[in-house]
């Protein structure tokens, strides 16, 4: 009898240790994204006076990708590509959404938090949204188990943007900040995820989506509060020293919980500087052009689909599993969710056609295969098509049809068009980029 109840403990705390050690066999994830944040807008990425002292630490210890690329220049269908994995043109979000517009992501697309969700992580989103303010679009029906954010940029109101919204912090489906200034955001956001945080458990994996509203503009009103900081990159570098800072906080309160070691880390931007901004953002009579962020030697900017457009920092920060290196093979957004699937053994969205890969092997440095095409969306229209080194661009404006052909291996500014000098390849990748998948399943 004795022994009979020696063995049954024993094989109770034998599998209490082995589901305690499949949990910590799953990591934590933090995904954080930053709202217009230039290819150059950190010292890491070659920036001369912005400070982000920490970014660099994490993309000195993990990855820092060079050519990584979000599918569309503008937020929401960057940010809908990153949480699905799929073009926007799936999801029929097109362009950025407005305040009660119709669209929004559709209850049946799967997200990176519903897939993890299943997969028995505890799930939080802090910060912009920008994906839909219907109930059935919000983040609490997207597989978030908690909220606390912004559904838009901050400029959604006077003079910025002609609506009767009026902007609000929600924690759940209920607003609990009514028009928070612009200064609060950065350190609101910091706050609330050091806060669930805080409340995780060791044997149950996390995954924190954050995503801050800065470097958008307007920054003149949140780097208002300290102005000494202005010669270090002005009201631009301020409010990014201030995001910088608030990461590093988060990452603190990771290691004080004991998670850093089992915790990926990923930071990365939504789309390139909006260094074009339209006049109605200088109507706050402050806005000035260098308030925009820098996409460094790369030709465009928020909007177009050159490479300022698309390409963004990246940084994969992985401990035990990623070395100290800079990675210049492509990659995209599409690629964070089945990459993460597979780092977490997720099942993969059931019904729906993933167009990104898994690129576990090409961050984790054991192999560095060559990527699929990929395409540039502007606006609902694919605009450019990605082969490796090539990239075509075709531009239809004014019934004119304009189609150019980069080496970006050796014109990374995209400064010399070779439609001329490669008939066949302009050919082939023209073909290429008609073969787009429209469809939305």
């Amino acid at each position: 009898m004795i022994n009979n109840l020696l063995k049954g403990g024993l094989l109770l705390l034998f599998a209490g240790l082995t589901q305690f050690a499949v949990a910590q066999q799953r990591p934590n994830i933090v995904l954080i994204l930053a709202d217009d944040l230039g290819y150059a807008d950190l010292s890491c990425y070659g920036n001369p006076v912005i400070e982000t002292p920490f970014l660099d630490q994490m993309a000195a210890k993990g990855v820092k990708a060079t050519n990584y690329a979000v599918t569309s220049p503008s937020c929401s269908p960057s940010r809908g590509s990153l949480l699905t994995g799929r073009y926007p043109t799936r999801f029929d979000i097109p362009s950025p959404l407005a305040p009660g517009q119709k669209q929004g992501l559709a209850a049946s697309e799967v997200t990176l938090a519903e897939m993890l969700r299943a997969n028995g992580y505890q799930t939080a989103m802090v910060g912009k949204w920008h994906l839909g303010d219907h109930y059935e679009n919000l983040p609490m029906q997207q597989g978030f188990a908690n909220y606390y954010g912004m559904l838009y940029s901050h400029d959604y109101h006077t003079p910025y943007v002609k609506t009767d919204s009026t902007l609000k912090i929600y924690r759940g489906n209920k607003a609990e900040i009514i028009q928070p200034a612009d200064s609060s955001l950065t350190n609101l956001y910091g706050r609330e995820a050091i806060s669930f945080i805080k409340k995780q458990k060791a044997n149950k994996p996390f995954f924190l989506y954050l995503a801050y509203n800065m470097p958008h503009l307007p920054v003149w009103f949140a780097a208002q509060k300290n102005k000494n900081n202005n010669e270090k990159g002005g009201e631009l570098g301020f409010v990014i020293n201030e995001m910088d800072k608030s990461i590093a906080a988060v990452w603190k309160a990771i290691e004080q919980q004991g998670f850093a070691k089992n915790t990926i880390f990923i930071f990365s931007s939504d789309n390139g500087p909006w260094s074009n901004y339209p006049d109605r953002m200088s109507d706050d009579h402050v806005t000035k052009r260098n308030h925009a962020g820098y996409a460094g030697i790369f030709r465009g900017s928020k909007g177009t689909t050159y490479e300022g457009g698309d390409r963004v920092p990246f940084i994969f920060y992985w401990p035990g599993q990623t070395q100290p290196s800079v990675l210049k093979k492509p990659l995209t957004c599409l690629d964070i969710l089945p990459t993460l699937a597979n780092i977490t053994g997720s099942t993969l969205p059931k019904g729906q056609t993933l167009d990104g890969e898994n690129v576990r092997n090409l961050l984790t440095g054991k192999r560095a295969d060559a990527h699929q095409p990929f395409y540039y969306v502007n606006n609902g229209v694919p605009e450019a098509v990605r082969d490796g080194i090539w990239k075509l661009r075709r531009i239809k404006e004014k019934n004119e049809t304009t189609i150019e052909l980069y080496n970006l291996e050796a014109d990374p500014a995209e400064r010399v068009n070779l439609k001329s000098d490669y008939p066949e390849l302009t050919a082939k990748l023209t073909a290429k980029l008609d073969q787009y998948p429209y469809g939305k399943n």
